[in-house]
């Protein structure tokens, strides 16, 4: 039987991620605006965008998939990232994601949405899966490698809808580039840490 990571330490950080997504999405949108992904703007110094652009939704299909997709993230990878290790992962990517848009996608002037960091939460839980020989680990990231890889060189592929022509694969590919970075930057400090414990003295 499938065992859910419903302990508190688990469940409090993304429980806080949606209600944050869902508190941007009904304040005013004077508000909401003001925390938009907007190149002209952090050019000129509103350097919070650059953060805040990944908690932004125009529309409640688009903020509920997000929602959703929080807590799909959440049963496949919950305990790699117990308390506040939780709030830290989602900060960093929001950061490569965005960053990565602002220095390397010039074409993309705005940006909403939370799917940067959810697919650099899929990358980062996923090699940390590899590391830790779970069944299938492998699988998940060579499959978000390629499939967000293939998008930003080629474009989304089409489905018979308007709903991809917009389609931010940049801040897809670089929240994946974050995913393996910060995952990456985990496993070297836990094999640091067990190498220190491993040192005897004389």
């Amino acid at each position: 039987m499938l065992a859910l990571p419903l302990e508190r330490r688990y469940v409090l950080g993304p429980i806080g991620v949606s209600a944050l997504l869902f508190l941007i999405y009904v304040v005013p949108d004077a508000w909401r605006f003001q925390l938009t992904f907007e190149r002209d703007l952090i050019e000129a110094g509103e350097y919070w965008r650059i953060l805040t652009g990944q908690l932004v939704h125009l529309d409640i299909s688009h903020l509920v998939l997000n929602i959703l997709g929080v807590w799909v993230m959440f049963l496949l990878f919950a305990e790699h990232a117990p308390r506040w290790h939780y709030v830290a992962v989602v900060t960093l990517l929001a950061l490569f994601s965005n960053l990565g848009m602002l220095w390397f996608a010039p074409e993309i002037d705005r940006y909403v949405g939370f799917s940067g960091v959810l697919y650099g939460l899929f990358a980062w839980g996923a090699l940390l899966d590899v590391y830790k020989k779970v069944r299938f680990g492998w699988i998940l990231l060579i499959g978000v490698l390629l499939k967000v890889t293939w998008e930003y060189i080629a474009g989304p592929v089409a489905l018979g809808a308007a709903s991809t022509a917009n389609l931010a694969t940049a801040a897809h590919f670089f929240g994946m580039v974050g995913g393996l970075f910060v995952a990456g930057w985990q496993v070297s400090r836990s094999r640091i840490r067990r190498s220190d414990k491993s040192v005897t003295l004389d």
